[in-house]
């Protein structure tokens, strides 16, 4: 396996930082519906808090586009008064009327910075009943790197509180598989990229010349250790794949995290 060195991933995060600001527009128009996962997600918080969703509920969403999960989230839970925190780096994304608390944020860039205090410091945000991340890990270039995300999102959710996250897979769509594969070899030659690791592919954009974005494909042995890498402050209560026109194109983890003792 090819180890990928920091500056091949700070070159991938300005690739991806520099398309979402040029393709803003015809990514949110793909953005618009949810998720089939997010109904199974609401299914299985319901179960772990007894069918309570009706109180007031806190919800940081970590790299969280368009809005489109709080806009879920208010509608399939209409009698639930919501609190949302939102924080993500393309503010083209946000609607022109958000109801959350937005914050500019730069997560990957936070990381690289040398942080004299946590992370977590580094949110606009309090420790909230429930804290999502969607669609974003797969554009975390390194290991240790998704690692510490995980890490921070623990630290952003209340003891007792639950985390969920989304670990796309799209090479287990064959069709997806083989067109990436064809992209990937074309954008490292144009890019003049070296070789990257396993999992991880240049993806073109609706046919779009010169325009590429990173993603990581996870590996199911991927998944098992970013899980291990929790299990001291957090208990797993859930594991589906869903999404996709196979139906296992994203893989969510929901975590409970840990009662202070």
């Amino acid at each position: 396996m090819v180890a990928m060195d920091s500056d091949t991933a700070d070159r991938l995060r300005e690739l991806n930082a520099d398309f979402y600001r040029r393709q803003c527009a015809s990514f949110a128009e793909t953005r618009q519906t949810p998720w089939p996962g997010w109904q199974k997600c609401l299914a299985l918080l319901r179960e772990n808090r007894n069918g309570n969703t009706s109180q007031e509920l806190s919800v940081f969403d970590l790299a969280s586009g368009n809005l489109r999960f709080e806009a879920f989230l208010a509608s399939a839970l209409p009698e639930a008064a919501f609190t949302f925190f939102a924080a993500d780096n393309c503010d083209e994304l946000l609607p022109s009327a958000p109801e959350a608390h937005y914050q500019h944020l730069d997560i990957l860039a936070a990381l690289d910075q040398n942080q004299s205090s946590p992370l977590s410091t580094r949110f606009a945000a309090p420790a909230c009943d429930l804290s999502v991340c969607f669609g974003f890990l797969h554009h975390v270039p390194l290991p240790q790197q998704r690692a510490q995300i995980l890490d921070v999102l623990i630290e952003q959710t209340k003891p007792g509180g639950y985390l969920i996250v989304s670990l796309w897979q799209f090479l287990n769509d064959p069709t997806r598989h083989k067109k990436a594969q064809a992209t990937h070899t074309r954008a490292r030659e144009e890019l003049g990229l070296p070789e990257l690791g396993d999992g991880d592919y240049l993806l073109g954009w609706k046919d779009i010349a010169h325009t590429y974005r990173y993603c990581h494909s996870f590996s199911d042995a991927e998944i098992d250790q970013l899980i291990a890498s929790a299990t001291d402050r957090t208990t797993l209560i859930a594991r589906f794949t869903s999404d996709g026109r196979t139906g296992n194109l994203n893989t969510y983890l929901i975590f409970k995290v840990a009662q202070m003792s």
